[in-house]
């Protein structure tokens, strides 16, 4: 079961729509959450959001938050939050998203994918403002710069 969010669970064709519970019901293994996380110093000042997240070549267009501040000041929040994003999608293998930032995005992303099924992944598209280079680590592993490989995606 997913929430009813208009930028995505439409788009979903194994998942029904209940209106009384305002949410879809999904037969969908691929269904998958990925988070990220700023590494950077100024991760609980930085405002990224809202974020879109939108799948290539669909009308999906699923806008995301930060979690909620983390302080309490009497009367008010705090303002402090830290960077980090939740994002349901559907992590079937080819798929790519877009991400767009309404601010500027950190230098230092992690991600994680939590999905049940093993073979579950999608390329992540990110647009920075800048034309500096980018590193990827795996695990603590650099990976080395390469060709693309059109056969692999």
């Amino acid at each position: 079961m997913i929430a009813d969010n208009p930028g995505f669970s439409p788009y979903i064709d194994a998942c029904e729509k209940r209106e009384k519970w305002n949410a879809y019901l999904c037969d969908e293994p691929k269904l998958s959450q990925l988070v990220f996380e700023s590494g950077d110093w100024d991760t609980w000042d930085r405002s990224m959001q809202p974020i879109i997240f939108s799948e290539e070549n669909t009308e999906q267009y699923n806008k995301i938050n930060s979690y909620m501040d983390h302080v309490w000041d009497g009367f008010y929040s705090g303002q402090v939050r830290l960077s980090r994003f939740p994002v349901i999608i559907d992590a079937t293998r080819g798929k790519v998203y877009d991400v767009t930032f309404t601010g500027t995005p950190a230098a230092n992303l992690t991600w994680k994918l939590v999905a049940e099924e093993p073979d579950a992944g999608v390329m992540v598209r990110i647009a920075y403002p800048s034309a500096e280079s980018r590193a990827i680590e795996v695990n603590g592993q650099l990976i080395e710069y390469n060709q693309w490989d059109k056969a692999l995606n």
